[in-house]
């Protein structure tokens, strides 16, 4: 269960964003780039076993590794974890220092300054993760269903009066 404090920071965090409508996570992603002056690169894993995502962050770009054999909606969801991890200022799990080699092997391993990566829900950083991408999401559905053209909003506010039963 999440508490109040930490639904509060999630909050602030997910207000200041800039989401753009329609959403798109590779756009979201570059802006948020640009928005904390670092290069963000995704880097798409094919083929492999892992269904999620891993922030390999290091001095000067951070790298978000993501599964493709997997649906849209949660490739979509795995880089919003991602992001969410890059904008709660998580630094990483010990138990996963195998994975920068592992992944960017061209990188030494004094470059890498954190890596990230789902390994225990309950960890609270990757709760705070979990919820900043659910807020994110949330926030650009609702943004994508109130931007339909006018001549269709108004067709759908004559049928829903026909429902109204005030």
């Amino acid at each position: 269960m999440i508490d109040r404090t930490v639904w509060r920071k999630c909050q602030l965090i997910v207000d200041q964003l800039s989401i753009p409508a329609p959403f798109d996570p590779d756009r979201f992603i570059s802006a948020l780039a640009e928005q904390r002056g670092r290069v963000v690169e995704l880097v798409p894993m094919p083929g492999t076993a892992m269904q999620c995502g891993v922030l390999v962050a290091t001095d000067e770009i951070d790298y978000i590794f993501y599964a493709t054999s997997t649906t849209r909606l949660h490739r979509e969801h795995i880089l919003l974890h991602e992001a969410g991890h890059l904008l709660c200022g998580h630094i990483g799990d010990a138990k996963l220092d195998f994975l920068p080699k592992l992944l960017v092997p061209h990188l030494s391993g004094d470059l890498v300054r954190r890596v990230l990566g789902r390994t225990d829900y309950s960890a609270a950083e990757e709760q705070e993760a979990e919820l900043v991408a659910s807020m994110i999401a949330q926030r650009a559905r609702r943004r994508q269903a109130g931007s339909v053209a006018p001549e269709i909003a108004d067709g759908l506010a004559r049928v829903g009066s026909i429902f109204d039963t005030r």
